[in-house]
């Protein structure tokens, strides 16, 4: 079979051949492959399935990014779940199906390629573009990092928007860790989560016996940030009269507690963070003009995942890693279709959805391969791509993505993509790449 399956793929693939396991292993450990063609009929046993499993078990465990097509002659369904549990990508009976086998390794190749690209980029990321453990490559997050490491070098007041589940307060807690009032309180206040009758008290503080129920004095979150930083989550939900109270704190930096009769000095940077559109509320009479611009000094926007499309993958294997490792289950890795789920999904909640999502696989999922189903996803179209087009495609991302990162300096990204900056030039041309002015 193995002669036969040489002849029938030779005219697409550089193809090795081995007779035995240990050899099949001295091949992959000297050699760069992408596949595996796997016969689990393998000696001393030939007419069984335990030793090729064995085999199956150690090349994954060897080379995890390895895509493992498993071949047999064994009828029975228990030995194709057992391989694809093990990380097969795919399983096949004989006799094979040569064009079907086609197929199946064009989408090998083509998750490969795309897979040790996002393994390239994760090492960048992981070495070079973390911001205070946030992870991206896309452009909109790399100008959105400088802008944050700016400001955290300042006490302005910073307001940042975005949609549910862009990871906002994460991006305060980042600046907070950058500022000098690092080793001071970072105070954390859910503006929307507090009944209003609570929120005064909450924010400012009282003095026993200020109400009913007020038995002893109470510190408020402004004041326990002392020298530090207060986040102001969902800052459009707070009520006019306490937005009156902010104000006179940031213009004057000087709080009064409920029953208090001197105003308290109190030295605290405020990071407000809301998902509404703060102007709209302005104009419709729900949040004071005067607050605005107060807290807008510098405005921060974190965009959704639809506008940072190229963090999808990179983001997805972080949080798969991640989650492996906090479940202390064997790593789990995406398949093929899931992959596809992900980069097609919308993804209506941002990063929290994703979170979510992969965590909840990663503990439901039966076997260390993670489908749409355990995703909850739908299966994206198969793509008919070429080995060509994955390879232009990847070409297109790595080109991108490092101009990305050297604000369109040609020299830098070159350097970075190891290639000469004529080279690159006619890269960007021949893919018609639009240059950062």
């Amino acid at each position: 079979m193995a002669k036969q399956l040489k002849w029938g793929l030779s005219d697409t693939y550089e193809i090795s051949v081995a007779s035995n396991a240990l050899e099949a292993m001295e091949i992959l450990q000297d050699q760069d492959h992408a596949a595996v063609l796997l016969d689990l009929g393998l000696p001393p046993f030939p007419d069984g399935s335990s030793e090729g499993l064995r085999l199956l078990e150690e090349i994954i465990g060897r080379f995890p990014g390895m895509k493992a097509i498993v071949i047999t002659g064994n009828t029975d369904k228990d030995t194709a779940v057992k391989a694809i549990s093990l990380g097969a990508y795919d399983y096949h009976q004989k006799p094979v199906n040569l064009e079907e086998l086609r197929i199946v390794l064009k989408r090998a190749f083509y998750l490969s390629g795309l897979e040790n690209q996002v393994s390239r980029l994760k090492k960048i990321v992981s070495e070079q573009q973390q911001f205070e453990g946030m992870v991206a490559i896309s452009h909109p997050m790399m100008s959105l990092f400088e802008r944050a490491r700016k400001v955290a070098l300042t006490d302005y007041p910073v307001l940042i928007q975005g949609q549910s589940g862009t990871g906002k307060e994460r991006l305060a807690q980042a600046i907070h860790a950058l500022s000098d009032r690092a080793e001071m309180p970072l105070v954390v206040v859910d503006c929307g989560s507090i009944p209003d009758n609570l929120l005064e008290s909450e924010l400012f503080g009282h003095e026993k016996g200020s109400f009913t129920g007020a038995h002893a004095r109470q510190i408020g979150k402004i004041e326990r940030a002392f020298r530090g930083t207060v986040v102001l989550d969902e800052i459009g939900e707070l009520p006019l009269q306490l937005q009156v109270k902010l104000l006179r704190f940031l213009q004057e930096g000087t709080i009064e507690r409920i029953g208090g009769r001197l105003p308290i000095p109190i030295d605290a940077r405020v990071i407000a963070i809301t998902n509404v559109d703060l102007e709209e509320a302005v104009r419709k009479e729900r949040f004071r003009e005067d607050l605005y611009y107060r807290l807008n000094v510098v405005p921060l926007a974190v965009p959704p995942l639809t506008e940072r499309r190229d963090d999808v993958p990179v983001l997805a294997k972080h949080f798969l890693t991640l989650y492996s490792r906090e479940t202390g289950n064997r790593m789990k890795r995406l398949s093929a279709d899931a992959m596809d789920a992900i980069m097609h999904h919308d993804w209506p909640g941002n990063i929290r959805e994703m979170q979510n999502r992969l965590r909840r696989a990663v503990v439901m999922a039966e076997g260390d391969v993670i489908t749409p189903r355990d995703l909850e996803l739908d299966s994206a179209p198969v793509r008919d791509q070429t080995l060509k087009e994955a390879r232009e495609a990847a070409e297109v991302l790595a080109i991108t993505s490092a101009l990305a990162r050297n604000d369109g300096n040609i020299t830098k990204a070159s350097q970075e993509l190891d290639v000469s900056r004529p080279t690159l030039h006619d890269l960007i041309k021949k893919h018609g790449i639009a240059l950062q002015r």
